[in-house]
């Protein structure tokens, strides 16, 4: 009986990862800035205020990338859960169905695959005026259970009306409410 439940429970929740992005903006600033110092062309405060500059903003990029590959998404009964174990800021947080407000689609170019769109959850929490928004990438699986779970529908007369395929022939932003 113990078994059954859990088993119940098990397929009540879904669990997605966060996709991972091209670190190769990340890579290419922090070898310029390491060059940099290791060729000796640091003379210069400039330059050496550059190349310091080059190692910041990639080791920021390169820790955006590893918080966007560690996040997971869970989708239960209760709400969406957003684990993001190295965002200090946010470690957890649980959204009720009843309060995600919107989800908008963002396609990015023309014959898009799904790395060429992602999504924005709207919340509002009960008795507040504050809107957060998270983006995610876009998953299909994730996007329909969203919008099935916190009863969003398509807006009228758009382009994009399942979550199974992505609008081939434009770019845009495409709305559940």
């Amino acid at each position: 009986m113990a078994e059954t439940l859990q088993a119940d429970e098990s397929r009540e929740s879904l669990k997605f990862r966060g996709r991972p992005k091209s670190m190769v903006s990340a890579a290419a600033l922090l070898i310029a800035g390491t060059l940099t110092f290791t060729m000796g062309i640091d003379r210069l405060f400039f330059v050496e205020a550059i190349a310091w500059t080059f190692l910041i903003w990639g080791a920021l990029l390169l820790y955006g990338h590893v918080i966007d590959l560690g996040t997971v998404y869970e989708v239960s009964d209760d709400g969406l859960v957003i684990n993001s174990p190295l965002r200090f800021w946010a470690l957890n947080r649980k959204w009720d169905w009843g309060h995600i407000t919107r989800l908008d689609v963002i396609v990015r170019r023309t014959e898009a695959s799904e790395g060429d769109a992602e999504l924005h959850v709207h919340y509002t929490p009960e008795d507040s005026t504050v809107l957060f928004r998270e983006d995610l990438p876009y998953i299909s699986g994730l996007a329909e259970e969203i919008a099935n779970r916190a009863g969003l529908s398509p807006a009228r007369g758009q382009a994009m009306q399942s979550f199974n395929s992505l609008p081939q022939d434009e770019k845009g932003a495409y709305t559940w409410s």
